[in-house]
């Protein structure tokens, strides 16, 4: 049961503490860059606490692009757990395969069946478009690269 509550709970104490830390580093980083603006001349001190916010900001876009691509992973795998059934019997005449898993991609279970042969017609054209928009081999080297993770997570 704790294993199961564990992701709950640590949500919940990382947005207290984010909350807390985030609002006394912003205060605390705006009165730096200020401070440390008056310590040089004045354009020097104007530009500095310029160049200073596009880091910070462009480091906040880091964190967005981190939090864009996991959210999607995270649709990805709710997705395959809601449609997984579905999915299968578009893609591939074959029972039982990898769809249906919450820890697995809809991406992962095609490529899976694109390594062992088992797709219809439909589901060629799936991975063949999934390829063209996310990258060559895309159903592949998603089963290939979820496979080594669970392989190193075990």
């Amino acid at each position: 049961m704790k294993k199961e509550l564990t992701p709950l709970l640590l949500l919940i104490s990382a947005t207290i503490v984010f909350s807390i830390v985030s609002a006394l580093g912003m205060i605390y980083s705006l009165f730096k860059a200020v401070y440390e603006s008056f310590q040089l001349k004045f354009w020097k001190g104007i530009l500095n606490f310029i160049k200073y916010w596009l880091f910070v900001l462009y480091q906040f876009w880091n964190v967005l692009k981190y939090l864009f691509l996991h959210l999607a992973i995270s649709k990805d795998l709710f997705c395959n757990v809601a449609a997984g059934e579905m999915i299968e019997d578009c893609v591939t005449v074959k029972e039982e395969t990898l769809y249906g898993r919450g820890d697995l991609t809809i991406s992962a279970a095609t490529g899976k069946l694109e390594i062992d042969n088992e797709l219809n017609k439909c589901g060629k054209y799936f991975t063949w478009l999934l390829s063209k928009t996310l990258g060559e081999r895309h159903s592949i080297n998603a089963y290939i690269k979820e496979k080594t993770n669970s392989i190193m997570n075990s």
